[in-house]
C-alpha cells in the first residue's frame, strides 16, 4: 500500500476529501445518534410510521436515506431539520489531526483540494470558516439536496468536484472513511484512499475497493510533498 500511496500522488492532479472522518469529525459535539433521534422524533409528529430498521437508527444520514423510501414527501421537512442540526454540530466539531499539513502540502505542490461530502454545504461551509480553512480548499461539494439518492455510492458530487477544479476523475483521488466513500470513487473512475482511523477499517475499505490506505492525514501530506519532490 505504500507503494500505491507515492504512485497516486505521483498521478494525481487533484484532491478530494471526504468532510467527517478526514476533515473533522463532525457530530464531537452533538453526537449522530442524537440527532437521528430527533429526526426520527420529527417523523413520527408528522404521522409517519417508523419502519422497525429506521427505528434502529443511529445515524441521520441513513434516516434521511430512508425517508426518501417510506415517506418521501416529508424529505424536505427531514432535511431541513437535519441541515440545522448538522450545522449546530459544525460550530462544536473536532478537526482531524493532521489536515491543515496536507492541505498545506496540497497548495505547495499545485493540487487543489475539493470536499465532497454526504454532509449539507451550510454546515461543511462553516466549520471551514470557524476553522480557517475556507482559503485552503477549491471548493464544496454538498449532498444534493431533496435527493438522498444521489448521495455516495452515487458518483455525483465527485464528477461535480472534478469538474470543478477542471481535472479529468482518471487524474483524481478521493480520501475517504467509508464504504460509500470508496463505491463512489470507483464509480466515478477516480482512485481512492481509504483513511483507516479505526481498528478494523483497513479490512473493511480494501474489500470496499479502496487503491490504498493510510492512517493518519500527516502521513498523507508527507507523500504529496515526496511526490512533489520527486516530480
Amino acid at each position: 500500500m505504500t507503494e500505491a500511496l507515492t504512485e497516486i500522488f505521483q498521478q494525481c492532479r487533484a484532491v478530494l476529501l471526504d468532510f467527517d472522518g478526514p476533515v473533522c469529525s463532525v457530530f464531537a459535539g452533538l453526537p449522530a445518534p442524537v440527532v437521528a433521534a430527533r429526526l426520527k422524533r420529527l417523523l413520527q409528529d408528522e404521522g409517519a410510521k417508523l419502519p422497525r430498521d429506521v427505528a434502529e437508527l443511529d445515524d441521520p444520514l441513513k434516516v434521511l436515506r430512508r425517508t426518501a423510501v417510506f415517506a418521501p414527501k416529508l424529505v424536505g421537512k427531514v432535511e431541513a431539520a437535519f441541515i440545522g442540526y448538522e450545522t449546530e454540530a459544525a460550530g462544536c466539531a473536532e478537526i482531524t489531526p493532521g489536515v491543515r499539513e496536507l492541505l498545506v502540502a496540497c497548495a505547495d505542490a499545485d493540487r487543489p483540494v475539493v470536499i465532497v461530502s454526504n454532509n449539507s454545504e451550510p454546515a461543511i461551509e462553516r466549520f471551514l470558516d470557524l476553522a480557517e480553512l475556507s482559503g485552503q480548499v477549491a471548493g464544496v461539494v454538498g449532498r444534493s439536496i431533496g435527493n438522498p439518492a444521489e448521495m455516495k455510492p452515487h458518483p455525483r458530487s465527485v464528477l461535480r468536484a472534478c469538474e470543478m477544479v477542471d481535472v479529468p476523475p482518471g487524474e483524481a483521488v478521493l480520501v475517504g472513511d467509508s464504504d460509500f466513500d470508496m463505491q463512489a470513487a470507483a464509480n466515478a473512475g477516480t482512485r481512492s484512499i481509504a483513511y483507516a482511523n479505526e481498528p478494523g477499517k483497513e479490512t473493511r475499505l480494501v474489500q470496499a475497493g479502496a487503491d490504498a490506505v493510510t492512517r493518519s492525514m500527516q502521513e498523507l501530506a508527507s507523500y504529496v510533498r515526496s511526490a512533489t519532490e520527486k516530480g
